[in-house]
């Protein structure tokens, strides 16, 4: 018997899932609480973990056309030395392009699935599927509700109790702006400062998407008037090509203001509802893993949905299989993050130098191993 899936979000993950089941001919609805798709967000890295689940979905050449293929991550100091370079193109590629471009691709042929301005009003489940009741009055019963409603889950809060996010200690600041004249389109860039990181990301269509992390208490609340003049003064330390990036910014560009938060669960899975992508471990992104972990996770559910025998079963298989591999990005990049939000000139000037002295064998390793996932959803082998 064909499963009855309800997700709850529309987000990358969501959608992703949406996409996999579909082509199972699962019988899915999404809900959205937002009226319509909007363009949200800024810009994102899917690398080739990421890419692959988009080839099995058929989506990996028009995420391509969408976005800029990237050949290299360049980590570098403030004024723009060396540290470190990622090569994407040894462990099979990788795609920079905006938020929203990744969204649309994702929603095509599920846009009918959306319910939108919709959210959860109760969530009941017994042994033999969940009984839901929606904010407009409606009810439906699921063989399986699948929470990816991100950061701030609700479904995570019915089914498993307050879970608080744990702040990272730092915020973000995000935009997009026109590249300037002379910037290299197939590289991505971060520069470290202190307690400050500006990451540079060319996303296709003559755009750069831009990133700032900065150390401070969470929760400081700034009005949208003046932020990007006030960014550019934050990072008016930066070398490199971030200058000329930064003279792109306008009094009316959009810039997105964030706290940094980790979620970290012991369990997704609770009889036939689970969580998937940031409503379960939302995580850093100082790797660049959150939407390939989300689209990971996708893939991985659909496979044991789409066989619709003992589903509470393909669900706790679904949680076992992703579990490991996600703490180990989530505390890799965590790690990631520490260190480049380091303050002390005297830890910096340490960490620059081990940076700089890390065997070109080690950094592989470690990047093989961050890219290994498999369509079977086990290690992918890497080059």
């Amino acid at each position: 018997m064909t499963p009855r899936v309800l997700i709850v979000g529309a987000g990358i993950g969501g959608l992703g899932l949406a996409q996999a089941l579909r082509r199972a001919d699962v019988d899915v609805v999404l809900i959205e609480k937002a009226a319509a798709f909007q363009p949200v967000g800024a810009g994102l890295i899917l690398s080739v973990n990421a890419l692959r689940v988009l080839n099995g979905l058929g989506l990996a050449g028009e995420a391509l056309a969408a976005g800029q293929a990237l050949q290299a991550a360049h980590l570098m100091t403030a004024d723009g030395r060396p540290l470190q370079t990622v090569g994407y193109a040894a462990y099979g590629g990788a795609v920079a392009l905006h938020r929203t471009a990744l969204q649309a691709l994702l929603a095509r042929g599920v846009q009918d699935r959306v319910r939108f301005g919709v959210t959860l009003h109760a969530l009941r489940q017994d042994a033999g599927g969940v009984d839901v009741t929606f904010s407009d009055g409606t009810t439906g019963r699921y063989d399986v509700v699948v929470g990816a409603d991100g950061l701030h889950s609700d479904v995570r809060r019915r089914t498993f109790g307050a879970r608080p996010a744990r702040y990272a200690g730092y915020t973000s600041w995000r935009f997009v702006v026109p590249g300037p004249p002379g910037l290299p389109v197939m590289e991505a860039v971060e520069l470290w400062g202190r307690g400050c990181r500006l990451g540079l990301v060319p996303i296709g269509g003559g755009q750069v998407y831009g990133y700032v992390t900065a150390n401070a208490p969470e929760g400081q609340r700034e009005l949208p008037d003046g932020r990007a003049a006030r960014l550019q003064e934050r990072c008016a330390g930066f070398g490199g090509s971030a200058p000329a990036v930064l003279e792109q910014m306008q009094p009316d560009t959009p810039v997105i203001h964030t706290d940094i938060h980790e979620v970290r669960l012991l369990s997704w899975v609770q009889g036939r509802v689970a969580l998937l992508g940031d409503a379960a471990h939302a995580m850093t992104p100082n790797l660049g893993q959150g939407a390939a972990m989300g689209l990971e996770d996708a893939w991985v559910l659909a496979r044991g949905l789409r066989s619709g025998v003992d589903l509470p079963a393909a669900l706790r298989q679904y949680e076992a299989l992703r579990q490991r591999r996600v703490a180990e990005v989530q505390g890799a990049s965590r790690l990631v993050g520490r260190a480049g939000q380091l303050e002390s000139g005297a830890l910096r000037a340490a960490r620059d130098a081990v940076m700089r002295l890390t065997p070109p064998a080690a950094a592989h390793r470690s990047a093989r191993q961050l890219f290994a996932f498999g369509l079977d959803g086990g290690p992918h082998p890497a080059p």
